[in-house]
């Protein structure tokens, strides 16, 4: 009998043939793919991230600054008194120009006299009239003017004379004096003027409303046979009377900076000897001379608080004149040197590294 079917074992190292062996090869690919597939989707994570052409993060996630804006800065030099003389006369009054006078300095001259205005011819070639006050005898409607003074500026030059003669048409007492500043503007250098009179022991110098910052006020009395000391408050320039006698007139002047623009104090010059008698009071302001004017650019921050700053460029009939680099947290930038008259064009932009956002673009057209 044929003995029974058995199945045989197949040896230790023996390889599969057949069907069997030919599955195993593909197997071992689906489980590759399988595991490939169940990884997480790094590639495109990281090409979400690093592959940006040529500014597309920057243009994507780099905010501009917002808001810009130009305001012109008209900045203003500071007055400075220089020197001061002063004289009295009979028929003229002869005033010498302060030694410490220079070249585009202005002079502000009083010429005080007894009596009224008329007695009083043109003044010297290149002095300008500021103004002219008299006042009647006390408890006289019409009556004889007591004492008269004018106020005059003129721009000193390169070869201003060493004198100045104020002429008068008659032989009566006169007093006054120049002053010499340093920083004025030589073109309408008066920005306001005002007088009062009166008859007391006190005289007044009347308030100006400025319309410029930092002017320098200059105080003027005049006192009928009396000298008073220049207003309170201010530095005395000159004090003086014009003769002996009766018909003499005392005259001062004294000045005082005021930061402004805006209405300036009233002010008084006290007598000493309780004489009540006629008087005036003249006060002028004197305005500061322009420095080149400034922009003043403003902006709000970019929401891009990471980046590195703002840079910005100023432009002139599409040239570039100049570029400024500031840090993120500045949201202001002063641009000098500017010239009154001429457009200039701004632009602002954020940046980080080589990065950039869009610009912000805003114009200014300066006049001081």
């Amino acid at each position: 009998m044929d003995e029974p079917h058995r199945r045989r074992r197949r040896a230790p190292g023996a390889r599969l043939v057949g069907p069997v062996a030919a599955l195993a090869p593909l197997v071992a690919v689906l489980a590759l793919v399988v595991a490939v597939l169940a990884l997480p989707p790094a590639s495109a994570v990281f090409t979400s991230t690093t592959a940006n052409p040529a500014n597309t993060l920057a243009a994507d996630q780099l905010q501009p600054p917002s808001g810009l804006t130009a305001t012109t800065s008209c900045a203003s030099s500071t007055i400075e008194f220089q020197g001061a003389t002063s004289a009295r006369g009979s028929g003229s009054l002869t005033l010498q120009t302060p030694p410490e006078t220079r070249a585009g300095d202005l002079l502000v001259a009083q010429v005080s006299n007894w009596g009224g205005p008329a007695t009083l011819t043109p003044p010297p070639t290149g002095w300008n009239l500021v103004r002219r006050d008299s006042v009647n005898q006390v408890n006289q409607v019409n009556g004889t003017p007591q004492v008269t003074s004018a106020l005059f500026w003129r721009v000193a030059s390169a070869t201003e004379p060493a004198t100045a003669t104020f002429q008068l048409a008659a032989s009566v007492d006169t007093a006054g004096g120049i002053a010499a500043y340093r920083g004025v503007r030589t073109t309408s250098p008066v920005d306001a003027h005002h007088a009062m009179t009166g008859s007391s022991e006190t005289t007044t110098v009347p308030s100006v409303t400025t319309t410029v910052a930092n002017t320098v006020l200059v105080h003027v009395t005049t006192k009928r046979q009396e000298q008073l000391p220049a207003p309170g408050g201010t530095a005395e320039r000159w004090r003086l009377l014009s003769g002996t006698g009766t018909s003499i007139q005392g005259v001062s002047a004294g000045d005082v900076s005021f930061a402004g623009p805006g209405a300036t104090p009233v002010r008084s010059s006290a007598s000493s000897s309780n004489f009540q008698a006629e008087w005036i009071g003249q006060t002028l302001a004197l305005r500061p001379a322009p420095q080149q004017p400034a922009a003043i650019l403003t902006w709000t921050a970019s929401p891009s608080s990471w980046a590195d700053g703002y840079q910005g460029r100023r432009l002139v009939n599409g040239t570039v004149q100049g570029s400024s680099t500031v840090p993120m947290g500045t949201t202001t930038f002063t641009d000098t040197g500017l010239v009154n008259g001429t457009t200039y064009t701004y632009r602002v932009w954020t940046h980080d590294g080589t990065w950039v956002s869009t610009e912000q673009t805003t114009t200014l057209t300066p006049s001081c």
